[in-house]
């Protein structure tokens, strides 16, 4: 899994469901698109949507700090804006906790439980994002 921080919040994304690392260039910004959707980015004649991801799962907060990079989710055009990159790690069965229903929280697979972050189900983020809803389906 990769790990990455998005306002003092670490989350992890399988590496099979990685979709690439781009450092963030100039955003185009769109009108009539939720708070939470900072706008497009031209990279190598391909639209990224870039999600403002401070606003995505805390509605209420703006991020304090610029984002550093775009981290792209399988093999759509979204990717989520984070601070920092912290790396990437072998992730066995038994050092998540999974979910054992979708609940509320669809887009969360499980905790990694040494390092106390979320573990992102990439289909049902998209499935969210695709939507147009932030964490709280909204």
């Amino acid at each position: 899994a990769l790990f990455f921080v998005v306002s003092g919040v670490t989350f992890a994304v399988p590496l099979t469901e990685l979709g690439g690392i781009h450092q963030l260039a100039k955003i185009n910004t769109l009108f009539g698109k939720p708070d939470w959707f900072a706008g497009v980015m031209t990279q190598r004649e391909s639209q990224l949507n870039v999600v403002d991801t401070t606003r995505w799962i805390m509605p209420s907060k703006a991020s304090s700090e610029p984002y550093q990079y775009l981290v792209m989710l399988g093999d759509s055009p979204w990717g989520l804006a984070c601070h920092q990159l912290v790396g990437t790690e072998l992730l066995l069965r038994d050092r998540i906790q999974w979910r054992s229903s979708a609940g509320h929280r669809p887009w969360l697979a499980g905790m990694v439980k040494e390092k106390m972050c979320a573990l992102l189900h990439v289909q049902e983020l998209l499935t969210l994002l695709e939507r147009g809803v932030n964490i709280d389906g909204c």
